[in-house]
């Protein structure tokens, strides 16, 4: 029975062994062909990005809506003048606007993406776009975003990223941010660098009055 036992408490150890071996070597197996989490989360970022370029690349700046038709190029001054409105006047613009829309174009994220007829333009209100992005890089290359309606939570747009210009039968639509419409609709005056106030003029000095002339008696004549 002693004997018994003994054997029956090896066999089970070497089992447990064997188990313990064989799952290590699986949980290592599976670990080795899965992606690194850092390699993952930047592919995620890659796929959710609406352009793959920063916003010190970008040369030329095109806004369209519905009110203005503006371009913007950055000029080789340093701040505050860094970027200069050429159209529809030619003056410096205003620094704050042009970075606030291109930080959103370099960074914003979609968090969804539909495959939609070409066909259903207008139910994604692209038919009456509130406005049109085109930005040109410095190495020539450009980009357009076009904003379409707002979802039903009225939380994103519909946009197209670089929409195609061919007979595709479909259209890719991204979310994005509201914040865009806040970046585009503004008056033309908010574009612009504010102009620095003109110092009042001093006022004229008052000339004085010497008083009502009193005649002088005529000259004697000498006799």
């Amino acid at each position: 029975m002693t004997v018994n036992k003994g054997m029956k408490f090896k066999s089970t150890t070497i089992f447990l062994l064997c188990a313990a071996i064989a799952c290590g070597v699986g949980v290592y197996w599976w670990t080795t062909s899965q992606d690194r989490p850092e390699e993952m989360t930047e592919q995620q970022e890659l796929v959710k990005k609406l352009f793959q370029f920063n916003e010190d690349q970008v040369a030329t700046l095109i806004v369209e809506t519905p009110k203005l038709a503006l371009v913007f190029e950055r000029s080789q001054q340093s701040f505050p003048h860094t970027w200069r409105m050429k159209k529809p006047q030619d003056q410096p613009a205003d620094e704050a606007a042009i970075a606030f829309l291109l930080n959103l174009l370099a960074t914003t994220k979609s968090p969804r993406t539909l495959s939609v007829e070409t066909s259903r333009q207008k139910e994604f209100g692209f038919d009456q776009s509130p406005g049109r992005i085109k930005v040109i890089l410095e190495n020539n290359q450009t980009h357009h975003l076009t904003l379409g309606g707002q979802d039903p939570t009225e939380s994103y747009l519909y946009a197209q990223v670089d929409p195609r210009t061919d007979s595709s039968q479909t259209l890719q639509v991204v979310l994005v941010p509201t914040a865009f419409l806040n970046a585009i609709n503004r008056p033309l005056a908010e574009w612009q660098v504010n102009p620095e106030p003109t110092p009042p003029s001093a006022p004229a000095t008052p000339s004085v009055d010497p008083g009502p002339s009193i005649p002088l008696p005529p000259p004697q004549v000498p006799q």
